[in-house]
């Protein structure tokens, strides 16, 4: 036999010999994702916590944990506790299988305010328990914006706001109806109606954006290319549009991912710790309207820099 033929018989045999593999064992791990959302209106403020498992082997994670004692403290004292509620009040849709268990606030989340530090504790009902801590995003509003306002059909609104202390980004939102209609004649086809569009500016000093035409930017590969130009012009006329920004504090940041939208990096970073993981994040949203129209309408107009 040949050297070489010889070197490769010995490398196939080697090929062969079986390897010790360990195998681990997959074990569900508690998650909870516990949001403080504080509006404009007190009584807008919002509490969620939505406590599952993950998903071991694969399989969807079918574990609920509605014994669950949900607490959050704030550092002067007050105290309330989450109620158990149904599930769609807490996320809007699940894997297929899966479920868990869904805490909101019955109402004292309006005594809330923006830069408050908050204390998160998740007792469940075999004795484990999880732990959070953030301080809610500082106040802030939108430059010369409120309620609802008329915009010039094909114009672009710059929007500026102040600085929200201890904001580490600010999420960017928008939601269009009447575009299938209006844009019908210019032969753009438009599917979803209401439009969902969904943008960030990662920065704390990063106070302005562009809309409509900046907003969008993690659905640009999911937009008909046509669409996604005609809205750098400005919203069609007869449309309308709920606009939103909020800041969002260091543990949201470090979490949120989704899709193309991904603040935190290639992976989340947890803010629960104990006997699980998750999130204790914290927002705070300010919003107004858009009416696209050529002609009075009683609104006043969108101020245009």
């Amino acid at each position: 036999m040949r050297p070489a033929s010889w070197l490769l018989v010995v490398s196939v045999l080697a090929a062969c010999e079986l390897q010790e593999v360990t195998v681990v064992d997959f074990s569900d791990v508690v998650v909870g994702e516990v949001y403080v959302m504080l509006d404009e209106d007190p009584a807008d403020h919002r509490v969620s916590a939505f406590l599952h498992g993950t998903a071991s082997g694969g399989a969807p994670d079918t574990e609920t944990f509605n014994d669950a004692l949900v607490r959050i403290a704030r550092d002067d004292g007050f105290t309330f506790d989450l109620g158990l509620a149904a599930v769609g009040l807490c996320v809007d849709s699940l894997a297929e299988g899966a479920t868990g268990s869904c805490f909101v606030d019955g109402g004292p989340a309006s005594s809330l305010t923006p830069g408050d530090a908050l204390d998160l504790t998740i007792t469940l009902g075999d004795g484990r328990t999880l732990f959070g801590a953030l301080r809610i995003p500082g106040d802030f509003q939108l430059d010369g914006v409120s309620g609802t306002c008329r915009l010039e059909p094909d114009t672009l609104l710059e929007l500026r706001w102040t600085s929200s202390d201890g904001a580490w980004a600010y999420v960017n939102e928008t939601s269009i109806n009447g575009l299938p209609t209006a844009l019908a004649a210019e032969n753009i086809e438009v599917e979803d109606d209401p439009l969902y569009l969904l943008g960030l500016s990662i920065s704390a000093s990063d106070t302005t954006v562009v809309f409509p035409s900046e907003f969008g930017v993690f659905d640009r590969f999911d937009l008909e290319q046509d669409l996604a130009l005609r809205l750098q012009r400005g919203l069609p006329e007869g449309t309308d549009a709920l606009v939103t920004v909020a800041a969002v504090e260091r543990n949201y940041t470090n979490w949120a991912r989704g899709g193309n939208f991904n603040p935190s990096g290639q992976v989340r970073v947890a803010s629960l710790r104990g006997d699980g993981t998750g999130v204790f994040g914290a927002a705070v949203v300010r919003s107004f309207a858009v009416v696209a129209s050529s002609g009075p309408t009683g609104l006043a107009d969108c101020p245009l820099s």
